[in-house]
């Protein structure tokens, strides 16, 4: 599987997240400005929330996402700390593990990512994390450990048997990649990313049929021009 894809995996994750909701007039102000699409006044707004109530683990988080999407990454990561600081937030660890990544730092985030596994122990992310790290550094045998311990510790966690399933795939065991996206697609049966990786996996498995179906239920739900590329190009060497 091309690492792009499992980037968008992450960013999908880390960025695309709406934010979290809590009360409190400053959040709701910052609410209708990201619905107009006044970025700038949503920051003021959040940045408002969290002096108001430095403890509003959720708000800060909220001003971090923003934050990133508007290119701030380093402050961004700054207040994933200021909320671990404070309490348990394991979006928060996530997002300040990525950015460790991006920036090299990756015992730290490996470390993160470890202590997590530790206070989070029903959560298959950091697992799964931590398996994609392994993977990158070729580490086969610990990146399978990990994905195991990720379903272990949430076996209804869509993304943990699609990311096994993808790793299984990398690695030539397509049968069991198979089974694994299945019942990622039956975790997440209308999470379109899912459903079109999961369609790969089973076009690299022979099975143009039902790659082919997942494919058209993706598209069905998140259109998508290069999706539909692939299913034209699919129906036109099946014909």
């Amino acid at each position: 599987m091309p690492r792009h894809v499992s980037s968008c995996l992450i960013a999908a994750f880390l960025l695309s997240l709406p934010l979290v909701s809590c009360n409190g007039t400053h959040f709701e102000t910052a609410q209708h400005h990201l619905r107009d699409g006044q970025q700038t006044e949503a920051r003021r707004a959040l940045e408002l929330e969290v002096v108001a109530r430095p403890d509003n683990l959720e708000a800060r988080y909220n001003l971090a996402v923003l934050l990133e999407r508007i290119g701030h990454d380093a402050d961004a990561a700054t207040l994933y700390r200021d909320n671990l600081k404070r309490g348990r937030h394991l979006p928060s660890v996530v997002n300040l593990s990525a950015w460790l990544r991006r920036q090299g730092h990756t015992e730290e985030a490996r470390e993160l990512l470890q202590q997590a596994t530790q206070d989070y122990r029903s959560e298959a992310v950091p697992w799964y994390l931590l398996a994609e790290m392994a993977q990158q550094r070729g580490d086969k045998k610990q990146a399978y450990a990990c994905y195991l311990e990720a379903i272990k510790a949430d076996k209804n966690n869509a993304f943990a048997h699609l990311r096994f399933a993808r790793f299984l795939a990398a690695s030539g065991d397509l049968d069991k990649a198979v089974a694994q996206a299945d019942r990622a697609v039956q975790l997440g049966p209308e999470c379109a990313p899912c459903l079109n990786i999961a369609g790969d996996i089973f076009a690299q498995a022979g099975n143009n049929k039902q790659a082919l179906a997942l494919w058209q239920k993706s598209i069905a739900i998140a259109p998508d021009k290069a999706l539909r590329s692939k299913i034209l190009h699919a129906r036109n060497i099946a014909q």
